[in-house]
């Protein structure tokens, strides 16, 4: 992982059987999503039905407990965006499509993944390490940039600037996803019925850019 956790236990949880391993991870995230310092170690538990010995046993300590959380998250950001993302697509449209599928895909195994992510931004000054947190904007950053690089230009419309074009096609993209985490967070979290009404959402916006800044398919 990103930053080595000194704890020889966690090779012995990362050999647990996956549903085990799920479950500890998925309600660790819960808890840790309304940020460090309110997250409870009773709750984590309690949610993952485990005795609270054995997650220290595992994790050592509260903090460590995060740290392995903030590298699981960017690992998974790491497998899920650039090893699964078809990224030879060279239509940025489509691209920003098949990165919120990919979203979702995780979010299945995973559900409170984002809400995790988004409370470490949020409380990121509550941290031990603080600075381990750059690595979701590290990895954000290059997968845009990739996407940007190989996206290709020949299917704006000629009369528009692209690259103006390219720039409220993110900042739009920046809007929705905040809109989205601000409704996530008031209803209790991204569950299955959010993220299809996100999609929804998103395709919408998605399909106004083709129509308004792609040639015409037909031509």
């Amino acid at each position: 992982m990103g930053k080595e956790i000194k704890q020889a236990n966690i090779e012995k949880f990362m050999k647990l059987e996956t549903d085990k391993q799920t479950r500890i991870i998925n309600a660790a995230m819960k808890e840790f999503r309304y940020g460090y310092k309110k997250a409870s170690t009773d709750m984590i538990v309690k949610e993952a039905g485990i005795s609270k010995g054995l997650l220290f046993h595992y994790f050592g300590t509260k903090e460590q407990l995060c740290i392995f959380l903030i590298n699981l998250a960017s690992d998974l950001m790491q497998r899920d965006f650039f090893d699964m993302m078809n990224l030879g697509n060279r239509d940025i449209l489509e691209s920003f499509w098949q990165v919120a599928l990919l979203q979702k895909v995780i979010a299945n195994r995973h559900p409170f993944l984002y809400d995790f992510i988004n409370g470490i931004y949020t409380h990121k000054a509550n941290i031990p390490n603080v600075e381990i947190t750059s690595l979701f904007g590290e990895k954000q950053q290059a997968l845009l940039e990739v996407m940007y690089k190989q996206s290709d230009i020949s299917l704006f419309r000629d009369d528009i600037d692209h690259k103006k074009a390219i720039v409220i096609i993110n900042l739009t993209m920046d809007a929705v996803i905040d809109e989205e985490d601000i409704k996530a967070i008031s209803a209790g979290g991204w569950d299955g019925d959010h993220y299809e009404n996100f999609l929804e959402n998103l395709k919408g916006y998605l399909d106004i850019f083709r129509l308004c800044f792609y040639k015409n398919q037909n031509e």
